[in-house]
């Protein structure tokens, strides 16, 4: 209720559906996932003298109602611990952010050059460049 109150209510509506979509939309993901992995592996289950059938829909259902729980945690997790920033607090942000310097790659210097090689490579089935009269796969290339 103090959320309602510090945002208006047509707000924290709209934030609530997109969380709890966000959220039903992951796990549901995760779950799809977990239940192909009890299909393949429940045909075990026979050897053990219990009928697949069975504990796939137990196992499934277990899961299914593990996952709603979780939905229900995370959601309110989510909802409060989120910080909705106006927009003025947004314009701030990007003035400091644009008058930070930006760097790309590392603090080091400039990237180092490879080595250049000034014979073309020498191939596995070719004479070995040391002199041997070997193939080079059975002289330096192991």
């Amino acid at each position: 209720e103090a959320r309602e109150q510090e945002f208006s209510e047509p707000i924290m509506r709209d934030l609530e559906n997109y969380i709890l979509l966000q959220t039903v939309d992951a796990l549901w993901k995760d779950h799809l996932l977990n239940m192909d992995y009890l299909k393949e592996g429940i045909g075990l289950r026979s050897y053990g003298q219990q009928d697949p059938l069975v504990a796939y829909k137990r196992e499934g259902h277990e899961m299914f109602q593990q996952m709603i729980d979780r939905v229900k945690e995370e959601t309110l997790q989510k909802l409060f611990h989120i910080q909705i920033q106006r927009e003025e607090q947004l314009q701030e942000m990007r003035a400091e952010q644009e008058d930070q310097p930006m760097f790309y790659g590392s603090a080091e210097g400039p990237p180092k050059q490879q080595a250049v090689r000034k014979d073309g490579k020498v191939g596995r089935n070719d004479p070995c460049p040391c002199g041997s009269g070997k193939k080079y796969k059975k002289c330096h290339g192991k």
